[in-house]
């Protein structure tokens, strides 16, 4: 692996403990008024960071997408906190929903097909399969963040 990515995961696996801990930094919880947007680009940088693993990186791969798991996670538990606050245009906001939903179950399922690939052809299948599924995750945040503000 590239050594000057370890600082980038690291700071990405930080930020997600943080994220996920209720008691750590309540502060900071606190001060969140809406549903941060995750841009483009640095959505892209967590996938990119792990898009060119190589089999023999494969239980580095599959931390990293727990990782990027766990941080959908994140967005999606903030994204229904702010809907349990909402008093209009609930109908829209579910519909829009349903997309991040499915697209959540989709990487689930391409993380457990990484789990059975056990050759180096059917790894990178499963790999490309789970970036695909990131992205589309990704996009469905993305457009709940942008399209859909009531």
């Amino acid at each position: 692996m590239n050594p000057s990515l370890y600082p980038r995961r690291l700071v990405l696996a930080l930020g997600l403990l943080a994220a996920g801990s209720p008691g750590l930094m309540p502060h900071l919880r606190a001060q969140a008024t809406q549903v941060p947007a995750v841009s483009e680009e640095s959505a892209d940088q967590a996938w990119a960071d792990l898009k060119d693993d190589t089999y023999d990186m494969r239980a580095q791969f599959a931390t990293g997408v727990s990782h990027l798991s766990a941080r959908l996670d994140e967005q999606i538990r903030m994204l229904r906190a702010k809907r349990a606050g909402m008093t209009k245009d609930l109908a829209d906001w579910d519909f829009a929903m349903k997309e991040v939903d499915d697209a959540r179950s989709d990487l689930t399922s391409r993380m457990t097909e990484l789990s059975k690939a056990n050759t180096p052809e059917t790894w990178i299948a499963a790999r490309d399969n789970i970036g695909d599924a990131w992205k589309r995750a990704e996009a469905a945040v993305d457009k709940m963040n942008t399209t859909v503000t009531s």
